[in-house]
């Protein structure tokens, strides 16, 4: 772990960052790199003391006051988890929001994806 100031650490996923671009939209062909990333935070296990975990692309502009007037309307979690789909192609976009539950899940069905 790094030290970004007291009380916050970031991990270090040991993997490649290039990926190539194309698909329909030519963005980032990434989802290896994406799926790296979850499975080293599921092994950090931080995110199991917080009720939501984000993703948030480097590049966005997040306001958690916005975040956090919505979140309480999708409380309390499910067996499954609440996953908050903020574009209508799914597992997209700048941010993405998910219950504890929904990072369990969605870790343990990961494989599926490749």
């Amino acid at each position: 772990p790094i030290a970004l100031r007291p009380n916050l650490v970031a991990g270090v996923v040991s993997t490649d960052l290039h990926c190539a671009f194309g698909g329909e939209f030519g963005t980032a062909l990434n989802l290896e790199i994406f799926i790296a990333v979850w499975r080293k935070v599921v092994v950090d296990n931080v995110f199991r003391g917080f009720d939501w975990t984000l993703k948030i692309d480097p590049d966005s502009v997040f306001f958690p006051d916005r975040l956090r007037s919505v979140l309480p309307h999708h409380m309390p979690d499910t067996p499954k988890g609440v996953y908050l789909n903020n574009c209508k192609f799914g597992l997209h976009g700048p941010l993405e929001v998910f219950s504890r539950n929904a990072v369990l899940n969605w870790v343990a069905g990961i494989d599926a994806c490749l």
